[in-house]
């Protein structure tokens, strides 16, 4: 019995909160705006900002397969780089070709070379002039492991690669860049000061850094090595998981191979890394976690200039109705009914502008989307907790005034009443 008059009692509560909303519309209509443009705010930057990062994460994991790969050290890796780190050994031709005899769990391995500290490459054929793009020196097994696919030509041969061959496979950018209207298959372009001659190209990948993404192309790392080579180039060892092996199988067979090509002892550290396609995306996590915190750090002023209307307005509604809360204590209510009359009121107003909030951010996020292509996402997660937060800044700005209206004296209060 007691339950079901407290649930009565919340039912009517809310009913008193909603009449009361009526009688004064332009002040609880202030309030409401104020919750709910702070709630806009707040799940418009959280929208936004899931969208981006669930986009790059599918972009990152863009290879059908999870990819490990052996580097000289982790760029990805907390707490910076120490000399130590920096003077390790450098990953070579000799333990990529280790790795590929060796290894049970992985396939298509493949040894990369990319440029570093130096600016990008510029490619040219004829009087057509491509964007800066990276060169990535490889083997043809690259084309499997990063789930490549061709548009037009073929990648390198094996034997290409054996006789350094002066071939290149273009991305979509300098492929669209330098033959706009020319079938690029055996064209000749010079790369710096080399000539090159063009097997084929990949096609168009669709990804949140658009041209970005497909601002590179590929020759041979043998061809790499003896024409481009520069002392601070990354070497590194890439191979993709096999069906039916763990991430974690794949990096300790790794470090062993590794581990007895450099005699380490068992009390020794590493001194190279393995990591994964997956590490960028824990990077990413590590990384929004805190924007997300500041975000809605900011966002959460105007809840909270909100709230403060709320205690305002719940404090002037006291003081209007003292003789309707003697009355009411009069004729039986308790003082915890009287809390809960108006903490409900204030959790209305709030409740009510949350709500608004929460279409008024989807709305925004979906037309930034729709104005600029950015992706947005919005979990029911973060709807749920919006509802909550903004019912919860309303009851803790409205205690105050309720407490102060349940502790009135009834006699004193019902010589108010009209």
């Amino acid at each position: 019995m007691n339950k079901e008059r407290q649930t009565a009692l919340l039912k009517e509560n809310f009913f008193i909160a909603l009449d009361v909303i009526r009688a004064h519309k332009l002040r609880s209509s202030l309030i409401i705006l104020g919750v709910a443009i702070g709630v806009t705010a707040l799940m418009g930057m959280v929208s936004i900002l899931l969208g981006l990062t669930e986009k790059i994460k599918q972009d990152v994991r863009s290879s059908e397969k999870t990819v490990v790969v052996l580097m000289k050290y982790d760029f990805f890796v907390q707490g910076g780089m120490n000399e130590a780190v920096l003077r390790r050994k450098d990953i070579t031709e000799e333990d990529a070709r280790a790795v590929k005899e060796e290894s049970k769990t992985l396939e298509h391995v493949s040894l990369l070379v990319e440029p570093r500290n130096r600016p990008p490459s510029t490619l040219r054929y004829g009087n057509e002039k491509s964007r800066m793009i990276s060169i990535i020196g490889s083997e043809p097994s690259l084309f499997h492991i990063w789930s490549l696919d061709l548009d037009e030509g073929r990648m390198f041969t094996e034997e290409e690669l054996a006789r350094r061959a002066k071939v290149v496979v273009l991305g979509r950018s300098p492929r669209r860049d330098l033959f706009p209207s020319v079938d690029p298959i055996g064209k000749q372009i010079l790369i710096e000061n080399d000539t090159y001659t063009v097997v084929g190209t990949f096609v168009e990948r669709k990804t949140l850094f658009g041209n970005l993404a497909e601002n590179f192309a590929v020759i041979p790392y043998t061809t790499y090595m003896g024409n481009m080579w520069r002392r601070m180039d990354d070497r590194r060892v890439a191979g993709a998981l096999r069906d039916g092996v763990s991430l974690e199988a794949a990096k300790d067979d790794v470090i062993r191979i590794m581990r007895v090509r450099r005699k380490l002892k068992a009390n020794q550290d590493n001194d190279f890394a393995v990591t994964s396609s997956d590490a960028a995306v824990e990077f990413l996590d590590r990384l929004t976690a805190p924007v997300a915190a500041v975000l809605a750090a900011i966002s959460s002023i105007a809840l909270l200039v909100g709230g403060i209307g709320v205690m305002n307005m719940m404090l002037v509604s006291v003081t209007e109705r003292t003789g309707e809360i003697g009355i009411r204590k009069a004729v039986g209510a308790t003082r915890m009914d009287i809390l809960w009359q108006f903490l409900i009121e204030a959790g209305t107003l709030t409740g009510i502008g949350g709500v608004l909030g929460i279409l008024g951010g989807w709305l925004s996020a979906s037309g930034v989307s729709a104005l600029t292509g950015l992706p947005s996402n919005l979990s029911p997660f973060y709807v749920v907790l919006a509802v909550i937060f903004s019912v919860g800044i309303g009851i803790f700005f409205g205690l105050y005034p309720a407490n102060r209206a349940s502790k009135l004296d009834p006699a004193i209060a019902m010589c108010y009443a009209k």
